[in-house]
């Protein structure tokens, strides 16, 4: 079973209508920062341009104490976090159908009468049986015989039939297991091969969007003052050994 694929495709998220009172380069480097560019690199994204640094940072600082812009931004940002929760959700609910899928409902295993199981003398022998007037009224009535199932005491296969396998449309499965399937391939033999999605695989990756678990590593970086060897007593050795143990 191969990694899980992307369920959704994220496209680009629905963007509140364009203010009036935003130009159109204004509405540019609102769409860049919302992005999560830089200031510098949303000025000029959006077709600005400035002769020296500080011209653009003055710029800069002028945009951005613009409240029609300082509030464009702000609208983005809260509609790209809209999009960002909703495809969250629907990947969850995705992972946790597969998940929670139960692999034999996409196939089953049934069990044919052999060749030798039901001859047109048992069928009727078996239909006379049932046909026939009881002596009792309250004596149970025998049921009607079943040539699809083997029978019970056949001398050949003693009443285990013939197996094989039986695949479940994909019209019939049950959300999970629809989600469960992958698909299916034909070998050349001519036997269907099912593929399914990694459960196992399916559950980790739900469990890492839930925070169950957090791998976590730290890093330090410690900045001493080491004198070289020989410029250093045996007092000041031992004092440097002892700060390392603190």
């Amino acid at each position: 079973m191969d990694a899980l694929p992307c369920t959704t495709v994220a496209g680009p998220p629905a963007l509140p209508p364009i203010p009036s009172s935003l130009t159109r380069r204004q509405e540019s480097y609102a769409r860049c920062v919302a992005l999560g560019m830089s200031y510098a690199e949303a000025f000029r994204q959006a077709g600005l341009v400035a002769s020296t640094a500080g011209s653009r940072s003055a710029q800069i600082q002028g945009l951005n104490r613009v409240p029609h812009v300082r509030e464009r931004i702000a609208e983005l940002k809260a509609a790209s976090d809209r999009q960002v929760e909703s495809t969250f959700a629907e990947r969850a609910s995705w992972l946790r159908l597969v998940a929670s899928a139960d692999p034999g409902e996409l196939s089953r295993v049934v069990h044919d009468p052999c060749g030798l199981c039901w001859t047109d003398a048992d069928i009727a022998r078996g239909w006379a049986a049932y046909l026939a007037p009881s002596a009792l009224n309250d004596e149970p009535r025998l049921s009607p015989p079943d040539a699809t199932k083997p029978r019970q005491d056949c001398q050949h296969c003693r009443g285990d039939g013939t197996a094989r396998v039986i695949l479940t449309p994909t019209d019939e499965l049950s959300p999970a297991a629809r989600a469960l399937f992958k698909g299916a391939k034909q070998n050349e033999k001519g036997v269907i091969e099912i593929q399914m999605h990694d459960q196992a695989a399916a559950l980790d990756m739900l469990n890492r969007m839930h925070s169950s678990y957090v791998t976590r590593s730290l890093n330090l970086n410690a900045n001493v003052a080491v004198h070289a060897a020989r410029d250093t007593n045996p007092e000041d050795a031992l004092k440097l050994f002892e700060a390392f143990g603190s």
